[in-house]
């Protein structure tokens, strides 16, 4: 049964795909990297001290709802229920 449910959801290599489909359909992560990617393009064109600000505000908010979109597909749970049973 542990080697059921870790296949499932631990070695699954379809997980990631899901999750980038999941992300694609939240309108805050897309907001969230469309931010990202026009503060990297403005960094890379005029590097200085405020663009690097914006570029890592913008990075953070993107690794956020990133996170949170992970959280929200249920891998935190998954991972949290396949270790207590593999205790």
């Amino acid at each position: 049964m542990n080697d059921m449910l870790k296949a499932l959801f631990l070695d699954n290599p379809y997980i990631p795909d899901q999750v980038c489909a999941f992300c694609n359909q939240l309108p805050e992560f897309c907001q969230a990297e469309q931010d990202y990617e026009t503060a990297a393009a403005k960094l890379r064109a005029q590097p200085g001290y405020a663009e690097f600000e914006a570029f890592e505000e913008a990075l953070n908010w993107h690794i956020a709802r990133y996170a949170h979109a992970y959280y929200l597909f249920g891998l935190s749970l998954r991972q949290e229920i396949l270790s207590a049973l593999a205790s």
